[in-house]
């Protein structure tokens, strides 16, 4: 038996949630790949063509292609609205546990704070003044702190893209609404026999 192809499919609010998200996800699935005694195949998630913060019936028709051709959709939305991937799955029964919910508490910007030292190397100049909660879900305003933190450049997609590459696992691991992402990723891949 050959090995097997895991596909995932990610929904986000909007695109800079994307940029960051992407490489991040395929970081850590590329991690949970080396506990498989088998093995599996990955070549990385693909984005949805619609943002979670379209509405619900035109999110859950997404889903449902998305749920023909992916084995795992993640449905990304900030804590605030966590109850709207519940409500989608709520429209899948059979396969809720193939939908994994991705809300970071506040924003998630707040995980792009997680990791001073890929901050600092995200930075453009390293000069500016900015301080990072030892919490990070903690931040009143993580949009602000990372503005910040770059120095206001306004090249979003290239510094959280950066970010989502070099942010480390372990410092991401800290953040408990990252550690429940990678738990119900966990198990939605054991249940899907990949790990």
């Amino acid at each position: 038996m050959g090995r097997r192809y895991l596909s995932v499919a990610l929904l986000t609010e909007g695109a800079s949630d994307q940029w960051f998200l992407v490489p991040l996800i395929d970081r850590q699935i590329t991690e949970l790949a080396l506990e498989a005694p088998a093995g599996f195949d990955y070549s990385g998630v693909d984005v949805g063509e619609c943002f979670t913060v379209a509405p619900r019936d035109r999110v859950v028709c997404e889903v449902t292609d998305l749920l023909r051709y992916f084995d795992i959709v993640m449905v990304h939305h900030d804590h605030n609205e966590r109850s709207k991937v519940d409500a989608v799955r709520e429209r899948f029964p059979d396969e809720a546990h193939r939908i994994v919910a991705l809300v970071p508490v506040r924003e998630t910007e707040a995980w792009m704070l997680a990791d001073p030292e890929a901050l600092r190397e995200a930075a453009p100049t390293r000069d500016a003044v900015w301080a990072v909660p030892g919490d990070v879900e903690k931040a009143a305003d993580p949009k602000a702190v990372l503005r910040t933190a770059l120095g206001g450049r306004r090249d979003a997609e290239r510094d959280f893209g950066r970010l989502g590459q070099t942010v480390a696992l372990d410092a991401l691991r800290k953040v408990p609404a990252y550690r429940a992402w990678t738990a119900e990723l966990r198990r939605a891949m054991e249940r899907l026999r990949f790990l």
